[in-house]
């Protein structure tokens, strides 16, 4: 009888165009078979303590390359059958593209592959035809958990459209640090209370669309302003701050069921005082707070091993061997699998660790790959990938969310909604705290076509301002200046600030006696660096949905509805939002 159902199943793969012409797949579909009927401790004593240790390794594409001659498939396709690794993460390339080279290379790999992304804000964070929502602050300012159930639902469909098993979302930091250069609107805010509820709902709606949820960065990388891409950052204070705080939202997320937490790279001396150890390798943050204390049984992910609060202080070999110390089940992104791989293997033949050490951690990776399906189907369908990923449904909901988040900080005078406006001259000056325009684009093409100002002129300035006499004299033409701020997170730039000229120049313009609103499109925090503006808007972000919003509230075809989900000064406490 067994027999005949290998011999229907085989048939069934290859009618679907999945068998491969290559001497473990009949391994493969015994594999499949077998764990269907629960035999994971059966896979396990069959595994040798090198496929074992393999499994605990996720790997990362350089690019994207779906040429099987290039130098980075054929690294992966050694990963995969020599190495033997157990997942993947991704962080280019288009839906069809990915979900073919996910079917791919999950042929290759006799136990299926766990692919993961860092899809915080939807897929179009990596995928560039995927969806974007608006930022985790701007659902905050919403204060409605079922848009974030939604949100996560939405963009767990859109995981499984294409193979992605785990995303690396939600970020459940509590954001209480206005100079944070790397968390900041990734966070839904500075309440505990918020972030978790927020953060729960998001959690509920990816795991009941099958994919695997993370809560990071654990133990909280709200209170900081070094960025860990950088170096590491040091948290200055006990546990009594951090039990009452940071680890509320993560306490939170565990007992709604999380099914993964994330690791920081960030340092806690009143905790582990080892010189430069970050909480990701410290067995006293992962093992004795995350795991005995707080009594998660999960899967338990390092942040990329990449990072500069990584790599600056500890080499390859040992942070291979400080991840099983500490308790990780997953090593994200190691800077050489083979010698990671190696380094493990080399220490439980010395007695540092058990097999049976190594053993826990493949049972609970076993245990979430089965939990996602993957032991009865590893491959997807591209020819559906379209028709999921960045749906009108999608679009329908990042515009409700977004719609619902725009946040009235600041309204002197009344002079907003702009409904009278139609005799009045505008002149849109957008500012960028990098070398790029962001959005600045769409913003002034869709304000454009807005007509609300009889006339309107625009420009977009970025970085470092030089010889801004002319400009100012020009903005004395006008009746309204209207400031669009793209001041956003970017990894390795240390700040989410503005320069120092760009804040003279909303400064000076005050000074012109004209009317100045400032909208600011990221970093909510801004209005700490300049006086005297009529009016401040919040928007948290520069998707197209959330500058359609702006756009809709600042002229009254919407009314303004978010509050603060941060205080942004004493003046602006949390929870500020002047409603229409």
């Amino acid at each position: 009888m067994k027999f005949f159902l290998i011999l229907f199943c085989i048939s069934i793969f290859a009618f679907f165009g999945f068998v491969q012409n290559d001497k473990t797949y009949n391994q493969r579909i015994l594999s499949q078979i077998n764990t269907s009927d629960d035999q994971i401790e059966k896979i396990i004593s069959e595994m040798t303590l090198r496929e074992k240790v393999a499994q605990m390794m996720v790997t990362n594409s350089f690019g994207f390359d779906l040429d099987e001659n290039s130098d980075d498939f054929k690294r992966f396709k050694n990963l995969i059958e020599v190495e033997k690794v157990g997942g993947v993460i991704f962080f280019k390339g288009n839906s069809v593209q990915e979900a073919n080279l996910i079917n791919k290379l999950q042929s290759y790999s006799n136990i299926p592959l766990l692919i993961s992304a860092d899809f915080e804000r939807g897929t179009a964070m990596r995928l560039e035809d995927g969806s974007l929502f608006p930022s985790n602050m701007g659902l905050g300012a919403t204060r409605n958990t079922e848009l974030a159930y939604k949100m996560g639902l939405q963009i767990a469909k859109e995981c499984r459209a294409i193979g992605v098993h785990q995303n690396y979302s939600p970020v459940v930091d509590v954001n209480n640090n206005p100079k944070n250069p790397i968390i900041n609107v990734r966070s839904f805010g500075e309440d505990p209370l918020l972030v978790s509820q927020m953060g729960d709902a998001m959690i509920k709606g990816l795991q009941d669309g099958n994919v695997i949820a993370t809560a990071k960065h654990f133990p909280g990388h709200g209170d900081t302003d070094i960025d860990s891409h950088s170096d590491l950052p040091i948290i200055n204070f006990g546990m009594d701050r951090l039990n009452s705080i940071e680890l509320v939202p993560f306490k939170s997320a565990i007992n709604s069921g999380v099914k993964s937490v994330m690791i920081a790279h960030l340092s806690f001396p009143a905790v582990d005082v080892t010189p430069f150890l970050p909480s990701s390798l410290s067995k006293k943050i992962v093992t004795d707070i995350l795991i005995n204390d707080l009594n998660f049984n999960g899967l338990i992910v390092t942040d990329a091993l990449n990072m500069k609060g990584i790599t600056k202080h500890f080499t390859t070999k040992e942070v291979a061997l400080s991840c099983v110390d500490a308790g990780i089940d997953i090593i994200l992104m190691p800077q050489g699998e083979k010698e990671s791989i190696d380094a493990i293997v080399e220490a439980v033949g010395q007695g540092v660790f058990s097999e049976e050490r190594i053993n826990k951690s493949v049972r609970k990776i076993l245990e979430a790959k089965k939990w996602a399906g993957l032991f009865e189907n590893k491959f997807v369908d591209v020819n559906n990938v379209k028709n999921i990923v960045n749906s009108n449904d999608a679009k329908i909901l990042s515009q409700q969310i977004a719609d619902a988040s725009i946040t009235l900080v600041k309204n002197n005078n009344s002079i907003l909604p702009f409904t009278n406006v139609s005799d009045n001259s505008a002149f849109i000056i957008s500012l960028n705290n990098g070398n790029e325009t962001a959005n600045a684009d769409y913003f002034i093409k869709t304000f454009s076509e807005s007509n609300m100002f009889k006339s309107l002129e625009s420009v977009n300035l970025t970085g470092d301002l030089t010889n801004v006499d002319e400009l100012i004299s020009k903005s004395k033409n006008f009746d309204n200046i209207i400031i669009p701020i793209y001041a956003k997170v970017k990894i390795m730039t240390g700040t989410v600030g503005l320069p120092e000229t760009q804040l003279n120049l909303i400064n000076a313009l005050v000074q012109n006696g004209k009317k100045v609103t400032v909208l600011s499109m990221g970093n909510p925090y801004l209005i700490q660096g300049f006086d005297g503006i009529d009016a401040y808007v919040c928007a948290f972000g520069d998707s197209e949905a959330t500058i359609n919003s702006t756009i809709k509230a600042i002229n009254g075809t919407i009314k303004f509805k978010g509050k603060l989900p941060v205080g942004i000064s004493e003046e602006f406490p949390y929870g500020t939002g002047i409603l229409n």
